[in-house]
């Protein structure tokens, strides 16, 4: 009998010492590659807040030279010493922007003062070269746009019978101008906008009012206040984009519910819908408003002219709506934009000039009613100016 035996296989057991030299040399690699990641984030956020502080930077520069360029355009309306009639040819309308090569013919002086001092100051100016800025430069951008020679919205929020129907004709005719809907859709976007601004929350005809807002997918109140921007008109049922975008050149938000038209500065659009029946013809008016490219225009002061014109502007022949009128403004919109390398910094500021009174009660100032930072800087329309003893 054969006998055999059965042998283990030898298994060679590595040193302890070096299986634990390996796992250190994982805990190595485990630990650099954790480093490196914190150091990466540690360099990503040095650099997020380097670039903010940039950015804060150029913001704060942005916003100062705005304001000086807001303060320096104050102080071009405030020297505007003729008050009594304001017109395209005034250097306000020219502030900021390329002017003719005939342009001074007037006599006005053709640079800017910084000083704000006292007669005795000024007439030491007249000795030395005023200090000017060259508004053509890369950078720096402002103008003076007269918001009188747009419709007030908020003129539609009068209570008075009579003077209410007379701005629901003009807001009509302004529709129609702009060839904005039919009939019935101009109906429902004046009843909607006149719920939105008035004091209630009682739906008038063709209006919409809380019940109906609060309705909406996302619900939401009617102000029932007056407007405050162009932009608020996106909440109003009916006022698309489409139509915001074909009204904002001819209307505009003021404070007051009484602001009437400066014929010197305004479009012909907009005279011609002060006509009090349906206004199918705006060649009267536009032929009207042609006067004052003539060389040496220095604005019309005579409320008839522009009555006469606009009485042409529909077959029925019309009065133009009562009150409406005048030559001269008090509401501007100042627009400063500065560009800084690739960022752009704008501002809109709402000015009131006040003129002074015969008794001495107002003094002659330029005060900020509001101001707006325009981060998208969207190309402004051109504005126009007027102004009314009554508003206040």
């Amino acid at each position: 009998m054969t006998l055999t035996s059965r042998h283990k296989p030898y298994q060679r057991q590595m040193p302890r010492h070096k299986r634990q030299g390996g796992v250190v040399l994982i805990v190595v690699v485990l630990a650099i590659v954790l480093m490196v990641t914190l150091l990466a984030i540690m360099i990503e956020d040095q650099h997020i807040f380097i670039r903010r502080l940039g950015n804060q930077k150029v913001a704060e520069q942005g916003y100062q030279y705005s304001q000086g360029l807001n303060s320096w355009a104050e102080r071009v309306l405030h020297n505007d010493a003729n008050r009594t009639i304001d017109h395209l040819g005034e250097k306000w309308a020219k502030f900021g922007r390329p002017e003719e090569e005939n342009s001074g013919q007037d006599g006005e002086s053709e640079s800017f003062s910084f000083d704000r001092s006292t007669a005795a100051s000024e007439q030491e100016d007249r000795e030395e070269k005023e200090a000017t800025i060259d508004f053509g430069i890369d950078g720096l951008e402002v103008s003076i746009d007269d918001l009188q020679g747009r419709y007030n919205l908020n003129n539609l929020a009068v209570k008075e019978p009579q003077a209410a129907d007379g701005q629901k004709k003009i807001f009509l005719n302004l529709l129609e101008l702009l060839e904005i809907g039919e009939f019935d859709e101009r109906d429902r976007l004046y009843g909607a906008l006149v719920d939105w601004i008035d004091e209630n929350d009682l739906s008038g005809p063709n209006g919409f009012e809380s019940g109906d807002y609060g309705s909406k997918r996302v619900p939401y109140f009617a102000a029932d206040q007056k407007l405050t921007s162009i932009g608020e008109l996106r909440f109003v049922e009916g006022f698309t984009e489409d139509v915001i975008n074909k009204l904002r050149p001819f209307v505009t938000v003021l404070p007051v519910e009484n602001a009437k038209i400066n014929i010197n500065t305004t479009t012909a659009e907009v005279l011609a819908s002060l006509n009090g029946a349906t206004v199918t013809d705006i060649s009267s008016v536009a032929s009207f408003l042609a006067i004052r490219m003539d060389p040496g225009f220095q604005g019309f002061s005579r409320i008839q002219d522009a009555e006469t014109a606009i009485i042409g502007a529909s077959v029925v022949p019309s009065q133009a709506v009562p009150g409406m009128m005048q030559v001269n403004s008090q509401f501007f919109q100042i627009n400063a934009k500065v560009t800084l390398g690739n960022n752009v910094f704008c501002m809109e500021s709402l000015v009131l000039r006040e003129s002074a009174s015969s008794d001495g009660g107002t003094t002659p100032k330029v005060s900020v009613l509001s101001r707006q930072h325009n981060t998208l800087c969207e190309e402004q329309s051109p504005i126009t100016t007027n102004s009314d003893e009554d508003l206040s």
